[in-house]
């Protein structure tokens, strides 16, 4: 997919034209810059969380360690066309032992910075050019893989990997008003769109350990909550299932959010750094740059940041969320802003 295509609408404009070019130059430079690199596996780290759960946020935290770099959304079409090549759907699931060569593949590809976005994310500014520059070391972040993620951990020997969960409300009262959910139209310019009822159905079927009374209920659900609802059961589902300790760090965004500098020294343990820098506590007070404008007011009011979407959400749309939650017997998250935490087991 070339650049085009994102903007066909607006290609007769002058300065869409001007933007395109620059886009372009952008890819090229990025490019070049990694194809410099000798990215090693086992220094990488791997980000899954669902849509709009904190990982970006994430992202530019652990990229302001000194040594990363971002590799941002590698399963996006939008950014990388190559996925949409080998069958790679929306979030897939496949048991932990399965075969899946091209997928693998790709994914080393990945994990060592071999592959390069068509829309390099970080800004184009001289510091972040000398750091995309000289730091060696890769920050994968991902909301297309929380369903292979034991897959994933049982392919590839990497540094760490991250899986960060948020309350379901917080998670689809910001999908609804950014759009943003993870699902997109298969041909380009794969424009975002919410998941139909069929595709959750379908991605639900696939799932191989979920309970046939689970699957009955699902035919029932209507509104586009609820689907949404499926959809971040499903993504939580799989890593949680997973027999404790989980064989990666586990991240609850609330306790994060709550207990910044506490929380980020369990997290940044488990990748060897003792010592936090004024770099990595800058960006963990900071929103990360998919916050919306009105949502950056509250970002370092903790307790109006954890329960915003009691005031986006009416009663009747949390009670379907809370209602699918319930039947996926993940409802360790309720009304209340924060989870039952020692359902985590951090």
């Amino acid at each position: 997919m070339e650049l085009e295509l994102v903007i066909e609408k607006m290609k007769t404009d002058q300065d869409v034209k001007n933007v395109q070019q620059a886009l372009k130059l952008f890819y090229l430079f990025d490019k070049a810059i990694l194809k410099t690199k000798k990215i090693q596996i086992k220094d990488t780290i791997l980000l899954v969380g669902s849509p709009r759960s904190g990982t970006t946020w994430l992202m530019e935290i652990f990229e302001s360690i000194p040594e990363y770099t971002n590799l941002f959304e590698p399963f996006n079409p939008i950014f990388f066309p190559e996925v949409s090549r080998f069958g790679f759907s929306h979030k897939p699931y496949v048991p932990v032992n399965a075969s899946w060569p091209d997928c693998e593949n790709y994914l080393k590809r990945a994990l060592t910075g071999r592959i390069y976005t068509l829309l390099p994310q970080y800004k184009l500014n001289l510091e972040t050019i000398m750091h995309r520059l000289t730091n060696k070391k890769l920050v994968v972040k991902a909301i297309n893989l929380n369903r292979l993620l034991p897959w994933i951990v049982n392919k590839f020997q990497i540094r760490n990997s991250y899986f960060i969960i948020r309350h379901p409300c917080a998670v689809i009262a910001s999908q609804l008003k950014t759009g943003f959910c993870g699902y997109h139209s298969i041909y380009p310019p794969y424009i975002n769109m919410f998941p139909t009822k069929d595709q959750i159905i379908q991605e639900a079927n696939n799932i191989d350990f979920l309970d046939k009374k689970i699957l009955a209920k699902l035919n029932k659900i209507k509104t586009i909550e609820e689907i949404l609802a499926a959809a971040w059961c499903l993504d939580s589902i799989v890593p949680l299932s997973v027999k404790k300790s989980y064989p990666w760090t586990t991240i609850v965004y609330e306790k994060l959010v709550l207990n910044k500098q506490q929380e980020l020294t369990r997290i940044l343990k488990d990748i060897g750094v003792e010592k936090i820098s004024n770099s990595v506590i800058q960006n963990l007070k900071s929103p990360s740059m998919l916050t919306l404008g009105s949502e950056k007011k509250v970002i370092n009011d903790a307790e109006k940041q954890l329960s915003k979407w009691k005031k986006s959400l009416s009663q009747k749309q949390i009670n379907q969320i809370l209602k699918i939650v319930s039947i996926f017997d993940l409802d360790f998250y309720t009304e209340d802003i924060e989870p039952d935490y020692n359902v985590f087991n951090i």
